[in-house]
């Protein structure tokens, strides 16, 4: 009998989660990046797979999913004061 892995038992590389919390900050694939000094292909990539993984539809699905799991935590995000208007 074989065993199926599902979303849930699947499991992230630090490397997966620091692109998640950069991700969950708001930066973009480039700016992620050049913060981890890799290429901009190698974020989309490692998004794939956390997708994958997290059986997540897109990249806010997947923080979402990795804030509820714990895999994430909200004092790791900057909540930055809304702009005042112009």
């Amino acid at each position: 009998m074989t065993t199926t892995l599902l979303p849930a038992d699947r499991i992230l590389t630090p490397r997966r989660i620091q692109i998640l919390v950069l991700a969950a900050n708001g930066h973009t694939n480039l700016q992620i990046a050049q913060k981890l000094h890799i290429g901009e292909e190698s974020v989309k990539s490692h998004f794939q797979v956390i997708k994958r993984h997290l059986g997540a539809r897109d990249r806010t699905h997947a923080i979402a999913i990795a804030l509820v799991r714990g895999l994430i935590h909200p004092h790791q995000i900057d909540l930055l004061p809304p702009k005042e208007p112009q």
